[in-house]
Parts: structure tokens; C-alpha cells; sequence
């Protein structure tokens, strides 16, 4: 079977000849290549896809391809600017933006009638990623600006360039559409968590009418590309953990939106998936009786908080698809890492019982401290014990 087919039999719940392998290995990878670390079999690679094929395994692809959903601005004035410095010399791509050659900073404004609000990512080379260093929501008191930036804003599509992200992986894979997120992560993205969550507590009514403008706006984003023939797979970009998502959060800013989203999506046979960052145990109720047909990146303990044996029945649907298991400490074994890492993976996989609706991934993602040699042993097991048929 090809990689599509492998991915999509996964999903639909038939039965592929080996459990998919999809190693979310895009932070890894540009790690490497700017830092000029890329081990020899793929030093020659331009691209994550080039490392996956090379790797054996199967692509399942949201980073570049996000950037065919674009937001637009209808009001107000937007600009943005690189600054900073780094030290290498090809463009840096991280999970949430595109730096040229030798900057480290991304420095956003929105004015409007109501004041001006300011954004500024930053990338360090320690963490090999880059953070909101200041979030655009600072205080209660601009909360006229930040409506009127919502208001404002709008998601376009481009379809010739998730097209073109569609030719690159061909047959060997699956390109997810991004739906940008839930009312809660944009709440996150624009106040940071300690802010946002303070904002929903003192102010609900406000919160939820700001919910409403981002729901309303994401909804038809979806509606607009959702009869695409090539938009099979539809991704909300969430960073799903209970410590940031709890359950009374996730009720009030997820719950309604993941629900209509997951409707429009299955009355076109295609699936939901939202992504997923560390503890998710109490949320697994909460996400199946929202028809979301797969977390993306289930994390095991000790990381996380479940096994991925139990994910089906918290979750209440045996349809439902578990991606995961290949977590951050598990990726960094060092001491008799091929043993380790081939017993590990076996045990996982007979845990599952039913093999169908399971991908073996990276948990959320691949850390860059992952030698390339753990990889190989990781797809060698998957490849070892996941036969399905």
C-alpha cells in the first residue's frame, strides 16, 4: 500500500498492511539543516519529506501546509517586520512561522480606531523554536481593539498553493487542511494563558462574544474549501492539555465549535482532527461526545497521562483513531536505544488489541535532541510489529 492509502485505511477503520508510521519530524529537521547537523544519509535533503521518504515512513504533513490558510484583514491597518539576528544562513521555518536568513525576531501591529496592538515572536536557537515574546492582548482595557481586530479579520484559502503541497507528497502521504483553532487557543495566541484565563473568569460575557466572532469566521472557512476534492483530512491547530484546556474551558470555548466543525466535516465522509499537546485524559470524553475523530499526538506516560490502549474508551468510540506514542522521552533514549526502543514499541502496539484506527506517530512532535539513528529503530519496530494483514 502507498502511504495515502496506509493513512486513510487508518482513519476509515480497514485494514492497511502495517500500521502507519508518520514521524512529525519538521522542528527536527530544520533544527538540523540550519545548524548544518543533518546526519550524512540525508544531508543532501531540502525538505522534511525528503527525510520522512528516506526514513521509511509515512508523511502526514500540517506544518508548511498551514500556510495555505491566510488571514486577511478587512479593517484597520496591519504590518509586520523581521528583526533580530541568528546565524543561519537559509530561512529558519518553525511550527508557526517563516524567518528570513539571519533573523530571529517577527514584530506585528494592527491599528484601528480603537488603539494599536502589537505582537512579537521570537526564535532561540536553545529551544530550536520560536515563542509569542509579546502577546497582542496586555490588558482588560483593550478589549475594544482586540473585538475590532477579530472583527476585522478574515481566513482565506489558497487552493493552488495546498495544491501544490498535495503534488509534493503525492502518493506517499496525506496533506491536512488547517481550520485555524478553537475560540480558546486564539484567546491563548492573543492574551497568552494566564491572561486569557483570568479574562474568561472576570469577564465571561465579553469572552463569549468574542468566541462567537472567531467561531463564526472559522466556520466559514470551512465551509468555503470543504467540498474540495483534495481537502480530506481537516486540522484545528490546538495545543490540546488539560492544564491549559480544563474541562470547564474546553465546554465554553471548544465544545460548540469542534462539534459544528465535525459535522460539516463527516457529512462529506472526510474526518476532524485537532491537535494535541501533553495530558489529555480528562478531555477524552469531552472530544468524543464532539465527534472529533482523532487527537493528534496522544501522549504516554510518564509525559502525558494515558496510555494509548485506554484513549478509545475514554474517548466512547471505537472509531475513534489514535495517533501517538513516539513522545519526547522516548525519542531521546541514549543507553541501549535499538533494545529499548524495539520493546517499547512492541508493547504499545499489542496493547492496542484492534490494530485498525491506530497511527504510531510522534507525540505532538520530534524533539531535536532525537539522534537519527532512534528513528530508523522506531520505524524498524513499527515495521516489525505493526503488520496488520
Amino acid at each position: 500500500m502507498t502511504g495515502r492509502e496506509r493513512i486513510l485505511a487508518a482513519f476509515r477503520g480497514e485494514e492497511p498492511d502495517f500500521i502507519p508510521f508518520t514521524p512529525n519530524i519538521w522542528q527536527w529537521f530544520y533544527y538540523h539543516q540550519t545548524h548544518h547537523s543533518l546526519p550524512a544519509e540525508i544531508a543532501k535533503a531540502r525538505h522534511p519529506f525528503d527525510a520522512i521518504r528516506q526514513l521509511g515512513g509515512d508523511i502526514l504533513a500540517r506544518w508548511d501546509t498551514q500556510h495555505s490558510t491566510r488571514t486577511v484583514y478587512t479593517a484597520g491597518e496591519f504590518s509586520e517586520e523581521y528583526a533580530g539576528s541568528g546565524d543561519w544562513d537559509e530561512p529558519m521555518v518553525t511550527s508557526f512561522n517563516l524567518y528570513p536568513p539571519h533573523k530571529s525576531q517577527l514584530r506585528r501591529k494592527f491599528a484601528c480606531p480603537e488603539g494599536a496592538l502589537t505582537q512579537t515572536w521570537e526564535y532561540t536557537r536553545e529551544a530550536g523554536a520560536d515563542f509569542e515574546a509579546e502577546h497582542w492582548w496586555k490588558s482588560w482595557d483593550q478589549y475594544p481593539a482586540v473585538r475590532y481586530m477579530l472583527e476585522a479579520r478574515e481566513y482565506a484559502f489558497d487552493a493552488g498553493d495546498f495544491q501544490n503541497w498535495v503534488q509534493r507528497v503525492g502518493n506517499d502521504g496525506l496533506v491536512m487542511v488547517h481550520l485555524t483553532q478553537s475560540a480558546l487557543k486564539t484567546f491563548h495566541w492573543l492574551a497568552g494563558p494566564e491572561n486569557a484565563s483570568l479574562f474568561m473568569l472576570d469577564h465571561p460575557e465579553e469572552m463569549q462574544a468574542l468566541a462567537r466572532i472567531h467561531e463564526k469566521k472559522a466556520l466559514a472557512l470551512l465551509e468555503s474549501i470543504v467540498d474540495n476534492p483534495l481537502a480530506e483530512i481537516f486540522m484545528s491547530l490546538d495545543n490540546l492539555d488539560s492544564v491549559f484546556y480544563p474541562p470547564y474551558f474546553y465546554k465554553d470555548y471548544c465544545q460548540d465549535f469542534f462539534s459544528q466543525a465535525a459535522d460539516i466535516i463527516h457529512r462529506r465522509g472526510k474526518f476532524f482532527v485537532v491537535h494535541a499537546c501533553g495530558h489529555s485524559r480528562v478531555l477524552l470524553p469531552l472530544v468524543g461526545a464532539s465527534h472529533v475523530d482523532c487527537l493528534e499526538g496522544i501522549t504516554p506516560r510518564p509525559l502525558g497521562d494515558v496510555e494509548l490502549s485506554e484513549v478509545r474508551g475514554l474517548a466512547g468510540s471505537e472509531t475513534f483513531t489514535v495517533d501517538g506514542g513516539m513522545d519526547a522521552h522516548r525519542q531521546e533514549t541514549r543507553h541501549d536505544a535499538e533494545k529499548t526502543l524495539h520493546e517499547y514499541t512492541r508493547r504499545l502496539i499489542e496493547s492496542m488489541g484492534d490494530k485498525r484506527h491506530f497511527i504510531f506517530a510522534s507525540s505532538c512532535n520530534t524533539s531535536y535532541l532525537a539522534p537519527w539513528e532512534n528513528l530508523k529503530y522506531f520505524r524498524d519496530a513499527a515495521r516489525a510489529y505493526g503488520r496488520v494483514k
